[in-house]
This record gives C-alpha cells, sequence and structure tokens, in this order.
C-alpha cells in the first residue's frame, strides 16, 4: 500500500508540474498515469530483488551454518545451545547470523517469549524457503526430539551446497542481463516522451 501510495504520488505531482508549465490537462493526465506506472513497475522489481536477495543469502549461508550446528550437536549440545554457538562463531554482518543473533537478543530481552516464538517469527518475516525448512527441523526436534538431527543437517548441508554452485552460476548469467532492464526503461520513456505530443494532437483532432 505504501509504494502504491508513492507511485500516485509521483504522478500527481507531475500532472501538477505539467499544468503549472501550461500543458494541456489531457497531456498532463496521460504523463501523470505513464510516470506513475512506471513508479509503480520499478518498485515492484525493486522489493522482488530485495526479496530475492534475501533468499539467495540464506541459501548462500545455509550449508556451513547447518554444518556448524550438526558438529555441535555430536558434541552433546542441545540444538538450541549448538544453533546459538554456530551463530555468534559466524560472520554477523551475513543476514543468517544477524538475524539469528536478534532472534537470542530478543529471548534475553523478553521481547519474545522463547526461542521457538522467534525463529518462527524470523521464518514468517523472512519468507526464505531454505530458512523455513530449516525452523521447521529444529521445532520439530525441540518439541518431539530426535536422536539422528546432526544426520539431517549434514545431508541437508550437503544438499544445499550442490545447490548453492546452481545459484553462483546463475548469479553470473543474471549479472548482465540486469544491466539491460534500465536502459530498457529509460528507452521507453523516452519513447513515450517523444510520441505523446503526437498522440495529443490525435485526440485533440478526433475529442
Amino acid at each position: 500500500m505504501k509504494n502504491n501510495a508513492v507511485c500516485f504520488a509521483c504522478g500527481l505531482l507531475f500532472f501538477c508540474i505539467s499544468v503549472i508549465m501550461g500543458e494541456s490537462v489531457l497531456f498532463s493526465i496521460v504523463m501523470g498515469c505513464v510516470i506513475g506506472i512506471i513508479c509503480f513497475v520499478i518498485s515492484k522489481g525493486l522489493k522482488r530483488k530485495k526479496e530475492n536477495e534475501v533468499n539467495r543469502s540464506y541459501e548462500m549461508d545455509m550449508p556451513d551454518f547447518m554444518m556448524r550446528v550438526a558438529m555441535f550437536t555430536e558434541a552433546g549440545m542441545g540444538i538450541q545451545e549448538a544453533i546459538e554457538r554456530a551463530v555468534y562463531r559466524g560472520n554477523k554482518k551475513k543476514l543468517l547470523y544477524s538475524d539469528f543473533c536478534d532472534v537470542f537478543e530478543k529471548v534475553r530481552k523478553g521481547y519474545t517469549k522463547d526461542f521457538i516464538t522467534g525463529i518462527e517469527e524470523l521464518a514468517e518475516v523472512r519468507k526464505s524457503p531454505v530458512l523455513s525448512n530449516f525452523c521447521i527441523t529444529v521445532i520439530q526436534n525441540m518439541r518431539k526430539g530426535s536422536g539422528e538431527l546432526s544426520e539431517i543437517f549434514t545431508a541437508q548441508a550437503q544438499m544445499y551446497r550442490n545447490e548453492r554452485r546452481r545459484i553462483a552460476g546463475k548469479m553470473a548469467d543474471e549479472a548482465a542481463t540486469l544491466l539491460i532492464i534500465p536502459s530498457a526503461l529509460v528507452l521507453v520513456a523516452l519513447i513515450v516522451l517523444l510520441l505523446a505530443p503526437a498522440v495529443m494532437d490525435i485526440f485533440n483532432g478526433v475529442f
């Protein structure tokens, strides 16, 4: 809703500026709509890009994180302690580790009822399939118990490592493609601006 309001405001602002500069009302309406639509498309694209970056960040870091957790559980630690130890040995600049640090901090300060609630809330916010799968496994273990947790994490970590290799190759291919998008948007805007006067003349002639 916030992004839609911003797009509407941009279109309305352009409409007002166009009218003040002496353009016809019809021209101003059309261009206001065009600017609003362009802003909407860009905002949606940026939002989707941010979501993809979050998912990929988790997909790239989860294999090593799960291997650390598996190692600590094999050493006899409980799952929550193993996760906390793995988190604080990781790189806090990476999203996965910083997010789990926030979960433990909220639990300690009483902002979150317990660790299970904290990771459930994190999975809901991030909407990452990799994170959700990890959280489900952890919650099932904490509620029902499982003596094979380290084996499960090790197997999943290997699977995610294979996926990470595939993602790395895909990211390299997408890097070149993404450079085309800004140029295409600019080209579309220029075409619209060049054709707008002719379209206005046609509308004026018809009506």
